[in-house]
């Protein structure tokens, strides 16, 4: 895990060592371990390091070692470089060092974030081929994947990246990200400069980039929480490369090529039960998530777990005990040790955590966060997630990651993306009972509805969003949205010329769907809401130089083959996530696989925004100038803030002001030089 960063300079202007330096010292809090750069120019390669380079890499004889310090007069004049940040979690020799190169005559560099878990199999294959290797590191079987296979690689992996390799036989820079965007990759392209890293931060110190707010992410953010839904998010020209996509810049005419290299395939499927085909189905869910966990144990270091206490976390805890007693995993070897946060409300999950803790004899650590450093927190986290939040659960999964590196673990195993794979969110009800009743399966529509005891979600609720979507199809856009501005008083703290400006954004069935309940899974995991979700955790944990590791996120085999299986599977006699619930029967204690109550990672918000509402308003007070654009009206939100924040019924409200504070302090943040304050010298 680590952070990578490049810059291709078009007119070659010197100084790129000074660039590339300060690009990938943003960076340094995802990889403190080691630092690399190549120069390359006209057949020329200087490979260099830093303060920050380790002694090992100084040492080292392998061709990729440096040789220069990056600051050196001798690497100013190169018109590419790229750079990396490690976190060594993988051969910790002199082998992991990065940027990585292979090849003779014509050297191939590449730059990656992330980890390829079946390395081994993938090694073995191409060692049966001839191909032979020099370190112990899942890096140099990436590179020479690709330079076997090109972008046909990519289906080779299982795992979480984004890399880009320098290809000097195509004379091309070659850049991907893993399939459901557990990486992030960012760049820029202008007519002086091409470039990338892994944030936003990094890429604002390239000179031809002015920083500027994108205002058309503004209000999607203030008013629904939405955050980089468009490949194009806070910062204007700073542009995202999407999940699944790879990207080629063709460095002879300074041409940017972007394209899909995988779609995930859907099986609507028919919404019938038979017995005999679920239960050959369970089985093969228990051996795939069984593997996918055994294979994000790979590691030359100590691994730990997040533990929220639902059915996600409470499996993965509870399955890699269960492995360890019989497998003696050396990451293991000084226990489990597992990560909670807990807070002082009914959303708190801790009591359901310690039940795992205890039935999967894990060494437990919690920490109770509450509203007390949630306001002196939030420009931290701001800076370190590059945008605003959206809700205050940010702040208690970054609590997570510090408790974590507190206590010595730089790997946690997470069971972020089981909701989007097994259908775990209320509204994935909506989506099944629509499914059932235009299948004409009325029989299975009314066991469903008679079983609704087992799940989240009532009649009532259900009922709610088909009438919701029943609309949708029949009224006009205009009606519409006339209905969505009346329902939502919270807009009425907005400026009348700011709504105005982005009428045509609001929406009224936001994620209510029409689809299969197997369709609506797939647009979870592949469009905006699972990568979303992916996105805060990558920033919270990298924040301590955390590698998070995602099984439901990235094992491609498991992904696959559940959408492979009928909805009916997910959704079954009420109960949520079925296939899941019965996989582990007799390995999770049925105190969790059988809870019907579904918090996913909960938090108190609205007790906390009231708590807290005194330092909020201060920083209301202090940021409220910085924005131009007048989105809120200030004048009424101050003289309505008290009563605002007097009542748990204003909460929607009090939730529209936290993002609009998050949104000032990163106006401040990135636009008035305070992220200035967090550069390492």
């Amino acid at each position: 895990m680590c952070g990578i960063a490049g810059i291709l300079s078009k007119e070659n202007t010197g100084n790129i060592h000074q660039v590339i330096h300060r690009m990938t010292t943003r960076l340094a809090h995802r990889g403190p371990d080691d630092e690399g750069y190549v120069f390359l120019d006209n057949k020329k390669i200087l490979v260099a390091g830093g303060s920050d380079t380790s002694p090992i890499s100084w040492q080292s004889s392998r061709n990729y070692a440096p040789r220069f310090h990056v600051l050196d007069d001798t690497c100013a004049n190169a018109s590419l470089a790229m750079g990396h940040r490690r976190l060594s979690i993988i051969d910790l020799t002199d082998g992991g060092h990065q940027p990585i190169c292979s090849g003779h005559e014509n050297q191939y560099w590449m730059v990656c974030n992330g980890e390829i878990y079946n390395y081994i199999e993938i090694k073995k294959q191409m060692a049966g081929m001839g191909i032979q290797f020099t370190s112990a590191s899942d890096m140099e079987v990436l590179l020479k994947a690709y330079i076997e296979s090109g972008t046909r690689c990519l289906g080779m992996f299982n795992g979480m990246w984004a890399f880009v390799i320098y290809d000097p036989v195509r004379h091309i820079l070659f850049g991907a990200r893993d399939r459901l965007g557990v990486k992030p990759l960012y760049y820029v392209l202008n007519n002086h400069h091409f470039a990338f890293a892994s944030e936003h931060k990094a890429l604002l110190e390239v000179p031809s980039l002015k920083a500027e707010v994108n205002e058309k992410a503004i209000f999607p953010h203030l008013a629904y929480g939405l955050v980089e839904k468009e490949t194009e998010g806070f910062f204007r020209n700073i542009f995202e490369l999407h999940p699944s996509h790879f990207f080629i810049y063709n460095l002879t005419d300074n041409r940017l090529h972007l394209e899909r290299y995988y779609t995930l395939a859907v099986t609507p499927g028919n919404t019938g039960f038979e017995p005999a085909d679920f239960h050959e189905a369970k089985d093969e869910v228990f051996r795939l998530t069984e593997n996918a966990i055994r294979l994000r144990m790979r590691s030359d270091i100590p691994v730990g777990f997040c533990l929220s206490g639902g059915l996600d976390s409470s499996t993965i805890v509870t399955l890699a005990s269960q492995m360890n007693n019989h497998e003696h995993f050396s990451q293991l070897s000084l226990g489990i040790k597992a990560f909670t946060a807990a807070n002082r409300s009914d959303s708190d999950e801790s009591q359901w955590a310690s039940v795992i803790a205890r039935h999967a004899g894990v060494e437990w650590f919690r920490d109770e966060v509450t509203s007390e450093t949630l306001a002196s927190d939030l420009d931290d986290i701001i800076y370190y997630q590059d945008i605003p939040l959206y809700s205050t659960s940010t702040y208690a999964q970054n609590r997570v990651m510090r408790l974590a590196r507190n206590n010595n673990i730089s790997i946690l195993l997470d069971g972020q993306g089981g909701d989007e794979l097994f259908a775990g969110y209320q509204h994935f009800y909506t989506a099944w009972f629509g499914q059932l009743l235009g299948s004409f399966n009325i029989r299975r529509l009314l066991k469903e509805l008679n079983s609704l005891g087992n799940s989240p979600t009532n009649a009532k609720s259900i009922m709610g969003s088909v009438l919701k979507l029943t609309a949708d199809k029949t009224f006009g856009s205009r009606l519409k949205k006339e209905l969505s501005l009346a329902t939502k008083n919270e807009f009425s703290l907005f400026n009348s010329q700011f709504l105005k400006e982005n009428r045509l954004q609001i929406q009224f069935s936001g994620e209510l769907t029409m689809k299969s309940l197997n369709e609506a899974l797939g647009d979870y995991c592949t469009n905006y809401y699972l990568k979303n979700l992916l996105r805060w955790e990558d920033r919270c944990s990298m924040q301590y130089s955390i590698e998070s590791r995602t099984p439901f996120s990235d094992d491609i085999h498991l992904i696959e083959y559940l959408f492979s299986l009928p909805g009916s599977y997910k959704i079954h006699n009420g109960w949520s996530k079925y296939i899941l619930r019965e996989a582990i029967k007799g390995i999770v204690p049925d105190a969790i696989r059988l809870r019907t109550d579904k918090k996913g990672f909960s938090v108190p918000q609205t007790q906390w925004l009231m708590e807290t509402s005194a330092a909020l308003k201060n920083k209301f007070l202090s940021l409220k100038d910085l924005d131009h654009i007048s989105a809120v009206n200030k004048v009424k939100l101050e003289k309505e803030w008290d009563t605002i924040f007097s009542s748990p019924l204003h909460f929607r409200k009090m939730d529209l002001i936290f993002r609009y504070i998050c949104y000032l302090i990163w106006l401040k943040t990135f636009f008035t030089g305070h992220y200035q304050h967090y550069f390492k010298k």
